[in-house]
């Protein structure tokens, strides 16, 4: 949609919907240069839609309960279900397989992992690739997920070793901050030596009693494959709490130069951070008139953000400003998901086109294309475009 149509009387249309889901739609992603958006429903089911011919490419069920989150790292899909395991399909196992039929049983996850899902809270990941010029080097890809032994901790996993490397995340700070609702996992690699074996982490962690914190990991990587335990340090660099309800998501924009935090109370609440993270955040707010804000998604080039509503409403937002932009309206019933395409660099797309995975996608045709996509308890994916 032009800014034009944003401003006038007639309010925006999406340009279709996507119908597939028997079940509330809880995850909504899109991939491999915005050619594919993948959907997990309550019932656990993954569909991987085609955005050319708006068809379902995949669809098979992966988990025995409601899916959290799905994401794809690399040529890994890593999926999150209420049944508390976290799986790892090969990508490219799934994406030779046609749409549904009798091949569900052929579809088995490459690693899977027991982990919390009491909590709803989406499991969020980090990837590194090595730089060290060894042999044996080893790509880092960390998952941080609310903790096994209590829910208000969070735990890290090392996918690349199926290792559970540093455990309950904040349960010895005393503090009443309830079930962790939403992670964020980063790092701050970039001021250290690439060659480190000591790197450093964040967790931006969004609570039940409203706070937001962000905490500090320091990993020895070069002991990840020991046995010994204990080859990290866990400091908490601030706490802040501006929701009076549960905080319900939480997103971290691509520059890591803020967050973006919604509740079950009407408030959203930007906070801008330092270079280095230490300080406490610049905080900067706006209230919405209905009460309820299930997810929050920033576009990758940080420039807008949309909220998805209890009361079936996305808003887009400024992100600089925090104001409102636009409301979309389409769903009959609460939003619970939202994706944006990726916005990329003329770098990032030259680079991208060099790639032999990118000329069989098709990447040059979709790149350019800004979408957002919401979904719900309705069943329904609605595709905007947006400016």
């Amino acid at each position: 949609m032009s800014k034009k149509k944003v401003s006038s009387e007639t309010p925006p249309s999406p340009i279709y919907i996507f119908r597939g889901h028997a079940e509330q739609i809880n995850s909504l992603e899109f991939i491999e240069n915005n050619r594919y958006l993948i959907s997990g429903d309550a019932e656990g089911n993954i569909i991987i839609w085609d955005m050319i011919s708006k068809r379902s490419k995949v669809q098979f069920k992966a988990h025995n309960d409601g899916i959290l989150n799905v994401v794809k790292c690399k040529d890994k899909l890593i999926s999150h279900g209420r049944d508390n395991t976290l799986h790892v399909w090969k990508f490219n196992q799934l994406s030779n397989i046609k749409d549904g039929g009798n091949k569900e049983e052929s579809i088995k996850p490459e690693i899977s992992l027991t982990v919390n899902s009491i909590n709803f809270c989406k499991f969020d990941f980090c990837y590194e690739e090595s730089h060290i010029e060894i042999s044996d080097k080893r790509d880092e890809l960390f998952i941080a997920v609310p903790s096994a032994e209590d829910s208000s901790g969070i735990d890290i996993w090392d996918i690349t070793n199926q290792k559970l490397i540093v455990s309950s995340i904040g349960l010895d700070q005393n503090s009443k901050t309830g079930y962790c609702m939403g992670i964020k996992i980063f790092s701050n690699n970039t001021f250290q030596n690439l060659q480190s074996i000591t790197k450093n982490y964040f967790i931006l962690a969004a609570y039940e009693s409203g706070s937001v914190i962000l905490w500090s990991i320091i990993i020895n990587t070069n002991e990840l494959m020991s046995k010994e335990k204990n080859n990290f340090a866990v400091e908490k660099l601030w706490d802040r709490k501006e929701h009076g309800e549960s905080v319900l998501s939480i997103d971290l924009s691509s520059d890591k130069q803020f967050a973006i935090s919604t509740s079950g109370d009407n408030k959203i609440v930007k906070y801008n951070f330092d270079e280095e993270f230490r300080k406490e955040p610049l905080i900067k707010s706006t209230t919405i008139k209905y009460a309820g804000i299930a997810e929050v998604k920033i576009r990758s080039d940080g420039k807008i953000f949309a909220t998805a509503g209890w009361d079936t409403k996305i808003r887009i937002f400024s992100s600089k400003s925090m104001k409102p932009l636009a409301i979309l309206s389409y769903h009959r019933e609460s939003v619970y998901a939202l994706a944006f395409s990726r916005i990329e660099s003329m770098d990032e797309q030259d680079r991208d086109k060099s790639t032999e995975e990118g000329k069989d996608l098709g990447n040059e045709e979709r790149t350019e294309k800004h979408y957002l996509v919401g979904g719900g308890k309705d069943q329904r994916i609605s595709l905007w475009e947006i400016y």
